[in-house]
């Protein structure tokens, strides 16, 4: 086959073909709903700690219980989206619509510092946290649920997801801009640190949930077979042990979620690590983000290959196993890299980067695996059940993604205080003496949680994963004929 460089405007639709350029638009919504969420995600405990000064336990408590409260809520609304009662083709959709734009004035208000007290601004980053999480979550639930609806054909919907989640993934690579656009505004005096984020907070919440706004012009083309509202939520919970797929798969990236690594930021950006290249320096923050790059790039390239090599190595649970396996291994090698400070020398680090960049490769195809399972997994419910559930089944992603972020977020904020992380202390290179005043545990095990706390966390998922079956393509096909008959049967009774 041809590659045809206008594949994406063509405007071949139908039942269980999908447009490619409405699959761009929905594409391109997420794409900018991933730059607001990856902002939030990565720049509001570093901006809370080090920017407005509250301390790191605090800090660890605001966002570990605003992302706990944020995962607890979410089934509730996914249960509330599959009873709600609606037209044919618009059970998500009108989510997509009005909730963008209140999700961005809600996250740029996050970022401003009103002056108030520390305990006043404590509870107002609460209560901005917990109304963006609501809406957020109508807006997420119905994003990635309509993914399931896009099609009953399980090979066409596996092509969406696997467009869409490089479309996540470049969202997230556009946000990790901003530690350099941070360095360059502050080292040019264009503006103070915190005014960066205030600026961040513009470009990559409110202009990435305009972007989002795209979604709205994704179809849905699968109805249910039984009537919404027929049970309450919690039967619609309960009915989750029908669901055994998403069970390990969400069992499996909990466990994953308990290890000792911290946000990059507190390798890169603190305590004065700095690299010479030639006769430049190349501060922590650009080498946060080159190693953003190289952790995203080659990985979002790759993602155009996942569906090929999930075929190849013969399902989706073989590409998880095996990716895990990957990222073991590269950080084992890159610890023992870097170990013994070597890894201040630039050239240390840059084979590390190498290594881990490797396996992130493998790592973002997991994202397209994960969510093929699931809306397979809704399929297969349905066919025991009768009952669609994409909001329950892309709730409890999403409880399982801001649980994952909740558990570190506790964990971190206790890790840094047992560090002796103190926000207030600069050293000035990586050749300052370290002395009383400074960090000496932080510094000393830096290395240690940069790059084998997420080796940890890859151990446990992989015991967990490995318990998942019910993965083929014969599976799906029988799955997909038994839905075929049992529809046209509903709709000759009706």
């Amino acid at each position: 086959m041809k590659f045809n460089p206008l594949f994406m405007f063509s405007r071949e639709e139908s039942e269980t073909k999908v447009a490619n350029d409405r699959l761009l638009s929905y594409s391109a919504g997420l794409t900018g709903q991933n730059m607001t969420y990856n902002f939030v995600s990565n720049r509001l405990f570093v901006y809370l700690n080090t920017i407005l000064k509250i301390p790191s336990e605090k800090t660890g408590w605001i966002t570990g219980a605003s992302t706990l409260w944020d995962a607890v809520n979410d089934p509730l609304i996914g249960g509330l989206i599959d009873r709600r009662k609606h037209k044919p083709g618009q059970k998500l959709r009108p989510f997509l619509l009005w909730t963008p734009l209140i999700i961005g004035i809600l996250v740029f208000l996050m970022f401003v510092d009103f002056g108030l007290p520390e305990g006043q601004t404590i509870a107002l980053v609460l209560v901005l946290y917990i109304l963006f999480d609501v809406f957020y979550s109508l807006q997420d639930i119905s994003i990635w649920g309509i993914a399931a609806m896009s099609s009953p054909d399980s090979v066409e919907r596996r092509r969406v997801i696997q467009w869409i989640s490089i479309a996540a993934g470049l969202g997230g690579t556009i946000a990790s801009l901003f530690p350099t656009i941070k360095d360059i505004f502050v080292k040019q005096e264009i503006m103070s640190e915190k005014n960066t984020y205030v600026f961040g907070a513009a470009i990559f919440a409110v202009g990435g949930m305009l972007i989002a706004m795209l979604a709205y012009r994704m179809k849905e083309k699968v109805e249910p077979t039984e009537e919404p509202g027929k049970t309450s939520v919690l039967q619609d919970i309960l009915d989750l042990r029908h669901n055994k797929t998403l069970i390990i798969v969400c069992l499996a990236r909990t466990v994953q979620s308990i290890s000792l690594a911290l946000p990059w930021e507190y390798f890169f950006e603190t305590q004065g690590l700095a690299y010479k290249l030639g006769g430049t320096e190349i501060s922590g923050g650009t080498a946060q983000v080159v190693y953003g790059f190289i952790m995203g790039i080659p990985g979002a390239f790759a993602m155009f290959f996942a569906v090929k090599l999930i075929n190849r190595l013969g399902g989706n649970k073989k590409l998880l196993v095996f990716s895990e396996a990957i990222t073991i291994i590269a950080r084992l090698l890159a610890f023992f890299i870097g170990a013994n400070d070597r890894f201040l020398n630039i050239g240390a680090l840059a084979v590390v980067m190498a290594l881990l960049g490797t396996a992130q490769i493998f790592t973002n195809m997991k994202d397209i695996a994960h969510r093929s399972l699931l809306t397979n997994s809704i399929d297969e419910v349905e066919l025991k059940t009768g009952k669609r559930t994409e909001g329950i089944v892309f709730s409890m992603q999403n409880f399982v993604s801001k649980l994952t972020g909740a558990i570190p977020k506790f964990i971190q904020g206790y890790f840094l205080k047992w560090l002796g992380f103190d926000a207030n202390v600069k050293v000035a290179s990586n050749q300052t003496v370290i002395n009383a005043q400074t960090a000496p545990r932080f510094l000393k095990y830096r290395w240690h949680h940069f790059i084998l706390g997420p080796a940890i966390g890859s151990a446990l998922y992989l015991i967990v994963i490995l318990f998942l079956d019910n993965d083929d393509a014969e599976h799906m096909a029988e799955v997909e004929n038994a839905l075929r008959e049992k529809r046209e049967a509903a709709a000759v009774e009706a």
